[in-house]
């Protein structure tokens, strides 16, 4: 099996990095609120302390989860700017290749 450079691969890359980083902040959020559910029913808290230490524990698991999102996203976007950086190579390296005209044999020869 021939392996060929495809950047669309690249791209389906980066989208999956930042679909996992929409959903890590999300994850974070929610589970951070569980663990201060929990954690002020165990310190007796009663109604309104409850939902208050859960919000407040997922304001910080939402703190957390940005800054692991915000790895995966520039782990996303270093990955395009390689692919732009290719593309912008090959259209350089084409334009400089299609302005030196080609060598005939007889210019071999000379040159020998």
């Amino acid at each position: 099996m021939a392996v060929h450079y495809d950047p669309s691969i690249i791209t389906k890359h980066a989208q999956a990095l930042y679909d996992r980083a929409a959903g890590i902040i999300f994850a974070w959020g929610f589970m951070a609120f569980i663990v201060g559910v929990v954690v002020t029913k165990a310190m007796n808290a009663q109604g309104l302390f409850v939902l208050i230490g859960g919000l407040v524990a997922a304001l910080i698991g939402v703190m957390f989860g940005r800054g692991r999102a915000f790895a995966l996203q520039l782990q996303a976007q270093v990955a395009l700017c390689q692919v732009a950086t290719e593309a912008n190579t090959r259209r350089a390296a084409e334009a400089a290749l299609a302005a030196v005209p080609p060598v005939t044999p007889e210019q071999v020869n000379r040159a020998s």
